[in-house]
């Protein structure tokens, strides 16, 4: 089993995943964006009704850029509070199982490479679709 996380500019969603198969997922409304304290304690109260024994690891994606290695994010888009944030040691330290933290718009597009009919192309490009890209195409 494993947890994976989307934090977005207006809405955090975390869901637990085994076999496959999404078993619970649970999302809310960001709030309080000016504080890290605040949204961080928002992300973990996500995340804690997800953990449970047999779960292997959290993947979370954020709108920003990251360094993998370190789980640093840094910048994130419409959460003026994150201008650096070591997102990966602060999960691992509250939950004691692995983070792995990117961009997430590389995690959409290393999901989408294994799913039906993605996975057969050699080469395809991933479109993220949110609320910045809106009001370009209209």
């Amino acid at each position: 089993m494993t947890i994976g996380v989307d934090l977005g500019a207006t809405n955090i969603r975390a869901g637990l995943v085994h076999n496959g198969a999404i078993q619970m997922i649970n999302q809310v409304a960001l709030s309080d964006k000016d504080s890290l304290e605040k949204t961080l304690d928002q992300l973990k109260t996500m995340i804690a009704p997800l953990v449970q024994p047999g779960v292997k690891g959290i993947g979370i994606g954020v709108p920003s850029v990251v360094d993998i290695e370190k789980g640093i994010v840094y910048n994130v888009v419409h959460i003026p509070s994150w201008e650096r944030v070591e997102l990966k040691p602060f999960l691992e330290a509250a939950f004691k199982i692995p983070v792995q933290v990117n961009n997430d718009v590389n995690c959409f597009a290393l999901g989408e490479q294994n799913m039906e009919p993605v996975k057969d192309i050699p080469q395809w490009w991933p479109l993220p679709w949110g609320q910045a890209q809106a009001p370009e195409l209209l």
